[in-house]
């Protein structure tokens, strides 16, 4: 039996409807640290005060590289007395064992603490809306070819997914797929795998897609081929080194450099504009409360307000930061919006 469509309300209606989801939402979706982005650990020694202030600067630095993208921002004169106060814009702080040995402290800054300094400094952060990228990563070594894949990620996958996350980088490693591995093991050359790789990242739609092909060439020597395709970009690079787990951190944060220059201009981030936004297709209370957590949860929104309800269609008035380019950008890395080709500021709601 096939489920009735959703039965489209008058406009009265669906006014009355938008008050009831007001009322019932009762509070929008709070900004919160989905990512980790004011989240940070730090190797330690003991747990002396010393150590607690070396690490909290360390995870400061961390966390200031995760926010605007930058990772030379550490190192720069200007935030060094940012750095200095960092113990006071900790929020909370525990002690763990760390994954390889040894001692390591967790440390969660406090949000609007950080942001109000950073805003003093005129330093734009990078929003939690970041784009997708699939990664796929081929090693080469004296036990053959293999392809990482989500499912067994290896020592090497999980080296991406996590220099991923201390970079604040959503990384999607592929699925185990019998005819992709087939061909990519079987490719002649690296050119080959990186055309192969780039045909088969159409079935897996994301922002951005990484290429890596790590070969063995020596007991102690490693060496990397990169390609990066971003939009209709292309970068292309290579690595060399003895250890490979350092290698493939590398190689995250040139993605991450890379992602940082094209989404994260502090110029562009820096700038606010007033805009109309329409959305179509918002048949429900259910499509209105639906839409109204999602818009709220994109943090190039500065300010948000409803102007009209029609049928099918709600306009609000929107102050996003970076302006109109930044909010379709942040749109476009989620799937809940897809843009009206003839009409300017429209989308319309996806099922």
């Amino acid at each position: 039996m096939s489920a009735s469509p959703a039965p489209k309300l008058g406009r009265h209606r669906l006014r009355s409807l938008l008050a009831i989801v007001l009322l019932t939402l009762t509070t929008p979706l709070a900004a919160h640290d989905v990512a980790g982005l004011y989240s940070a650990t730090a190797a330690v020694i003991d747990r002396s005060p010393r150590e607690l202030a070396r690490g909290t600067v360390a995870a400061l630095a961390d966390v200031l590289i995760k926010l605007t993208g930058d990772r030379r921002l550490p190192a720069d004169a200007s935030v060094r007395p940012l750095l200095a106060k960092a113990a006071r814009l900790v929020l909370q702080y525990g002690y763990a064992s760390a994954p390889a040995g040894g001692l390591q402290i967790n440390l969660q800054f406090d949000e609007q603490a950080l942001n109000s300094e950073l805003q003093a400094l005129g330093l734009a952060t990078w929003g939690k809306a970041r784009p997708e990228t699939l990664t796929w990563l081929i090693v080469d070594s004296a036990n053959g070819r293999q392809v990482i894949n989500n499912e067994e990620p290896g020592a090497l996958g999980e080296t991406v997914l996590r220099r991923g996350a201390q970079r604040a980088l959503p990384l999607l490693l592929p699925l185990p797929d019998a005819e992709e591995t087939q061909v990519l093991t079987r490719a002649a050359n690296w050119d080959a795998m990186a055309s192969s790789a780039l045909a088969f990242a159409s079935r897996h739609p994301t922002a951005a897609v990484l290429i890596g092909y790590l070969k063995q060439s020596g007991p102690q020597l490693w060496e990397a081929h990169w390609k990066l395709q971003v939009g209709l970009d292309l970068l292309e690079w290579s690595q060399d080194g003895d250890l490979s787990e350092s290698i493939v951190e590398g190689g995250v944060d040139a993605l991450g450099d890379a992602l940082a220059r094209r989404y994260a201009d502090p110029t562009m981030l820096a700038a606010a504009e007033r805009l109309s936004l329409s959305v179509i297709g918002v048949r429900s209370a259910a499509d209105y409360a639906r839409l109204s957590v999602y818009l709220d949860s994109l943090d190039t929104i500065a300010r948000l307000f409803v102007k009209a309800v029609d049928n099918e269609r709600v306009v609000y008035e929107v102050t996003a930061r970076g302006g109109r380019a930044a909010l379709a950008q942040s749109i476009a890395f989620g799937h809940v919006l897809a843009p009206v080709p003839t009409l300017s500021d429209a989308y319309q709601l996806q099922p």
